[in-house]
């Protein structure tokens, strides 16, 4: 009895840790909210260079601190850190532009100079966790600045043998020695004749972060003097799904969708504002949860932006009552917005009935635009056009399953995959001219796999409709998806079969 109850006392402890935990990571990125969205706000034009770029190292760093917050809570909580649904697709320019802005006022400031080396040969995109990425470099440029006392410190990308993509941090120090060769990515493994202090984690951090993304690690001394430590990515790691170089994805049209945009921080509220406005949709402000009740009990918006903690109610109860109200009916498309980031209160928020979830802050107009996409994909809405309608697949899934799969599997895979859509697109017609309500089940049932082995949200979530409508015998609803879907279907098959091609038949299949 009482060992049982020292375990009941621990878990109550540990559900207190993880409820402390949540809370002050709320409140950490409430604030690392503010600081971003007021550099966002800010007008920066006016200020010296010099101020310039403090003011961009501060937003970089903030970034950056934002999602190490994510990560550092999951660890005290003893929770895990929610896993990103949809693929990962990160601008590679940018990416680097801003960690030079960082790194170029550190540099100044111990003297030295930073350099960024590009060739025209990169990719636009590429898949790797931007986290992960900006972690490497920037313990790998710390420890190159923290070496070299003076001369440049050269971030170079490149592409290099078998489409693999490379950074290399070269400095001017000493480069390492035999102790440090020899204790090379230990934990600790500073050799106690350092010249320089610290604990020796970098390296070790950065060996561990490498494994994560399937990248490999490469040192050298070099011969002119200073060091050289390579992060390589092969083409597995980076670029699944990626096609061509500079192959970007638009950002969402929202001209013809009403948007709701509930958030009671006025400096989150002029920032979401401008960026919505930016693509196009027409807004409207609530500054509460009841009044976001209200608004959306009285109105028929296309998308609403919820944010969780507001005000007289919250966004959960916000997004219930839209949901229960809703019934069977089709659905508002929801985006959560949200500083809480464990894995607990995201499911609690997708119970209620959200759609996506945004993290706080948000980070660019392309987070925004992704993810509004995102819940369009599963809910879609009217106010989209067909023609802008996302890719037919998702080309970063559908290469990960092909890479699991293997050539040959692969090849078998994709030809099965097209018959089946193609019986499917069949038994619909038929089913629809029939009226048989069994065939349109069975057939619906099918494609919301099919759909959602490829990636395809927004077919998945048609078939999804379709299949409620004709469980209710909602013969008006089924008549007006089916046409829809068989579009869809269509162009879905048309793209799997150049990708067909564009795989196999060019390798003399």
């Amino acid at each position: 009895m009482a060992e049982r109850g020292f375990r009941a006392e621990l878990t109550e402890s540990g559900h207190g840790a993880q409820k402390r935990a949540a809370m002050l990571g709320h409140d950490m990125r409430a604030a690392i909210s503010d600081i971003l969205g007021g550099l966002s706000l800010a007008e920066l034009g006016p200020l010296d260079p010099d101020s310039r770029l403090q003011l961009k190292r501060v937003q970089s760093a903030a970034e950056q601190l934002a999602r190490l917050t994510d990560e550092t809570l999951a660890l005290v909580s003893g929770d895990e850190l929610d896993q990103i649904e949809a693929p990962i697709h990160t601008t590679l320019q940018p990416f680097l532009d801003r960690i030079t802005g960082r790194w170029q006022a550190h540099a100044e400031e111990h003297g030295l100079a930073f350099t960024l080396d590009t060739k025209p040969d990169l990719p636009g995109i590429i898949g790797t966790d931007p986290v992960a990425l900006e972690r490497i470099l920037s313990n790998l440029i710390g420890n190159a600045m923290k070496y070299s006392s003076a001369g440049t410190v050269r971030l170079k990308a490149h592409m290099g043998p078998r489409e693999s993509l490379c950074f290399r941090v070269r400095d001017t120090g000493p480069g390492f020695s035999d102790a440090a060769m020899a204790r090379l990515f230990e934990f600790a493994g500073r050799p106690a004749e350092s010249s320089q202090p610290g604990t020796g984690l970098g390296l070790h951090i950065v060996r561990d972060l490498a494994r994560r993304v399937r990248g490999q690690l490469q040192l050298a001394n070099l011969a002119e003097g200073g060091a050289e430590v390579s992060v390589i990515l092969p083409r597995a790691a980076w670029a699944p799904g990626v096609q061509s170089t500079g192959d970007l994805h638009d950002l969402p049209d929202l001209s013809c969708c009403e948007v709701l945009l509930a958030e009671d921080n006025p400096t989150n509220q002029l920032l979401m504002r401008q960026m919505l406005e930016t693509l196009g949709a027409r807004c409207t402000l609530v500054k509460d949860g009841q009044a976001a009740a209200e608004m959306l009990a009285a109105h028929r918006f296309d998308l609403a932006l919820i944010d969780i903690e507001m005000p007289r109610l919250s966004g959960i109860d916000v997004i219930r009552r839209l949901r229960t109200a809703e019934g069977d009916g089709p659905g508002t498309a929801v985006l959560a917005v949200t500083a809480f980031v464990l894995a607990a209160n995201r499911d609690q928020i997708y119970a209620a009935g959200a759609d996506g979830i945004l993290a706080k802050p948000i980070m660019s107009l392309d987070a925004l635009g992704e993810a509004i996409m995102g819940v369009l994909n599963r809910r879609p809405c009217n106010c989209t056009p067909l023609s802008d309608s996302p890719p037919p697949f998702d080309a970063l899934h559908l290469d990960r399953l092909l890479a699991l799969a293997g050539p040959e599997d692969g090849r078998e895979l994709l030809i099965r995959m097209h018959d089946d859509l193609e019986t499917v697109r069949g038994g619909l017609l038929e089913a629809f001219e029939r009226g048989d309500r069994t065939l349109l089940l069975s057939r619906a049932h099918v494609l919301i796999s099919l759909a959602g082995a490829v990636g395809n949200g927004a077919l998945q979530a048609l078939a999804e409709n379709l299949n409620a409508a004709a469980r209710r015998q909602d013969n008006t609803e089924v008549g007006r998806l089916c046409p829809r879907i068989v579009e869809h279907i269509e162009a879905l098959c048309t793209a799997l079969k150049a990708e067909f091609g564009s795989r196999y038949n060019k390798a003399g299949a």
